[in-house]
């Protein structure tokens, strides 16, 4: 049969009034009725609807048509559905075209008669694509059930326990030396100053004695392939010249000579050149910062192999690359704080006694560098403090936007001091104030109740530290300056380092902020924009620790509905192809492909594609120069008759 004697089976669909009321489709019934490549046209109010499906599949059973035409709503809504019902009636599902006459016509064109004109033209260019699509055969794999976590704060355990106690395997990969993320520097969470370490501490145990889980650490991810059923995950797991005999025992601290700047206490304390994230971390396992230690750097140490009881030192260890397999990914890859530059202008490193928060909640850690003292740098307690803020926030040289849980975290200051220093006043220094519930309203009354002063300036921009003798001077549009012993700059969030470039590795959109772009904001706030992969705790945006383990149970609980053991996993139909007789080898296509679905085979000398992997987007189709990469169901034929459908009638 030629492509001219082919018939298509055309529906319209009413949508209620989103589309009758907008588009005349009576006429466009009437025109469509009298071309010869046309079998029938009908009409329903809502096709996507049970009955509206039910009414699609009766009709083709009835009717014999090539191709079917659906005039709807936007293919991303319910092509699928509309393809499976087709296939219920008997007919390939690749012989279906839709026709967005919804989104691009009746929402959009005002005028009716305009908006006509181009539903028509859409639906001849579908009618004129359609007798070009070939049958596609749809395949299948067995889906797996394992669950990559990348990152291992809060809400990277949470998922990770959530997902394990369900029994499936996971893989927590955490760039770190330890689990625990931002929470295991703090002391206590507002608004009711739970005990951070008592709720980290039992995860971390569940963790550390689960069957289910693997926890690999001191590791970046390097690679991500594949799809939602069927994910690889490429790893670098970097040395930590200390092997998993290691318990933690700390005998190789005392023995080892070199003291440097510790990073868990921001830089306000002092570690080993051997060294655990924390007491009690997970892994217990130490790790030997390289550029510090004497047998790196002169050869001239090895105190730490005589002190350790356990023979754990191996300075023979080296990286190692590691690949995971999983059915889905929950990325959890937290936050960062803000670039100290930002807070300069307040005085920060120039004033002695002031701190950012995230230093603060050090100091006031029994953990931090003064075992939870609370003091100023001559060692004294503070009897005046400023909080300050929204500080390098809410401004264009800063941080935009309002991080949403900085106002609790400040408020925390005067509750802290006053533990310790009952008559120290505490001044609170703001533009607006952020209290999201009875909770949190409360936490802010009853600091005012215990004295805290909240004194709001007419804009973030006037404020000012000087010095002033042993004091810090702080003024501003709309108060009376003040005089402090120390100020805390209360900073917002910022998205994780090397979001961006994970992003891009996993093929995630991200937002205007930076921060992975969820799949929907109030459907599918956990789902980013690749199917299969999930967002947990802050790497959406900044949430508070409740928010985080919530998210973390979400993303955990979406991927455990959809892996079900024994499940067939539907593979992409439309994925490229390559013409092995045309193909000159020149590999542009491996070197374009997204997916890395293009591989080489050197005894044809041409490329190949991994149709498991390939996920059709077309992008070797474009940029082979030889035209031997096409994809199926957008081949050239098809685009060209389409764009012919829309320039004539």
């Amino acid at each position: 049969m030629s492509k001219a004697d082919l018939k298509a089976g055309l529906f319209l669909c009413r949508c209620g009034a989103n589309i009758a009321d907008f588009v005349d489709l009576e006429r466009v019934a009437s025109v469509a009725r009298n071309r010869d490549d046309v079998a029938f046209v009908k009409t329903h109010d809502f096709l996507c609807s049970v009955a509206g499906k039910e009414f699609l599949r009766e009709t083709l059973e009835n009717n014999i048509v090539d191709n079917v035409i659906i005039a709807a709503c936007s293919p991303k809504m319910y092509e699928k559905a509309f393809q499976k019902t087709v296939s219920d009636a008997g007919m390939n599902f690749a012989k279906v075209s839709m026709a967005n006459i919804r989104e691009q016509c009746g929402w959009v064109t005002k005028d009716k008669e305009d908006a006509t004109k181009k539903a028509q033209m859409l639906i001849n260019a579908a009618i004129k694509r359609s007798a070009h699509n070939e049958n596609l055969q749809q395949q299948s794999m067995d889906c797996l059930t394992d669950i990559i976590i990348i990152g291992g704060g809060i809400a990277g355990m949470e998922s990770a326990i959530v997902a394990a106690n369900a029994g499936r395997k996971v893989t927590i990969i955490e760039k770190e030396i330890s689990l625990g993320g931002g929470i295991i520097k703090i002391e206590e969470i507002a608004p009711n100053m739970e005990c951070a370490p008592c709720l980290l501490a039992p995860r971390l145990s569940a963790i550390k004695e689960h069957e289910n889980i693997t926890v690999v650490t001191n590791a970046e991810v390097t690679d991500l392939l594949g799809f939602f059923g069927n994910f690889t995950v490429k790893v670098k797991k970097k040395a930590r010249y200390v092997d998993d005999s290691c318990i933690g025992c700390e005998a190789c601290f005392e023995a080892c000579p070199v003291s440097c700047a510790s990073d868990f206490h921001l830089g306000m304390g002092a570690r080993k050149a051997i060294y655990t994230a924390f007491p009690g971390s997970v892994p217990a396992t130490a790790v030997i910062d390289r550029k510090q230690c004497l047998h790196f750097t002169d050869d001239s140490c090895d105190a730490c192999v005589a002190s350790c009881p356990f023979q754990s030192i191996d300075f023979d260890e080296t990286d190692e690359e590691l690949e995971f397999s999983g059915g889905a990914v929950i990325v959890a890859t937290g936050y960062d704080n803000p670039d100290s530059s930002l807070v300069k202008h307040l005085g920060y490193g120039a004033i002695e006694n002031v701190y950012t928060m995230p230093e603060f909640e050090r100091i006031a850690s029994s953990n931090g560098p003064t075992g939870g003292n609370i003091q100023s740098s001559n060692g004294g307690k503070p009897q005046s403090v400023a909080v300050i803020h929204c500080a390098g926030s809410l401004s264009k040289e800063g941080i935009p936007y309002c991080s949403g849980i900085c106002c609790m975290t400040a408020f925390k200051v005067g509750e802290m001091v006053r533990k310790q220093s009952p008559e120290a006043v505490i001044y609170n220094i703001h533009d607006r104030l952020v209290c999201s519930g009875p909770q949190e309203q409360a936490f802010y009354q009853k600091q005012v109740d215990e004295g805290t002063n909240m004194l709001k300036v007419n804009s973030l921009s006037s404020i000012a530290l000087k010095k002033k003798k042993e004091k810090i001077e702080v003024s501003a549009d709309g108060i009376t300056s003040v005089e402090v012993d120390m100020v805390v700059l209360s900073t917002g969030l910022v998205p994780a380092e090397g979001t961006e470039k994970l992003a891009e590795m996993i093929h995630a959109d991200t937002n205007s902020a930076g921060f992975f772009k969820a799949d929907h904001a109030i459907l599918h706030e956990t789902g980013t924009t690749v199917d299969g992969i999930n967002a947990a705790g802050c790497c959406i945006d900044p949430c508070n620790s409740a928010t985080a383990i919530t998210r973390g149970f979400a993303a955990a609980g979406d991927a455990i509905a959809k892996l079900i053991p024994g499940r067939k996993l539907e593979l992409e139909m439309m994925t490229a192809v390559i013409d092995e007789d045309i193909c000159g080898g020149c590999k542009l296509c491996i070197a374009v492909c997204p997916y890395s679905a293009i591989t080489f085979d050197p005894e044809k000398k041409v490329s190949v594609v991994n149709e498991v992997i390939c996920r059709g987007c077309g992008t070797c189709a474009a940029s082979c120069p030889s035209g031997a990469a096409t994809a199926k169901h957008f081949t050239n034929d098809q685009l060209y008759a389409e764009i012919e459908g829309v320039l004539y009638e």
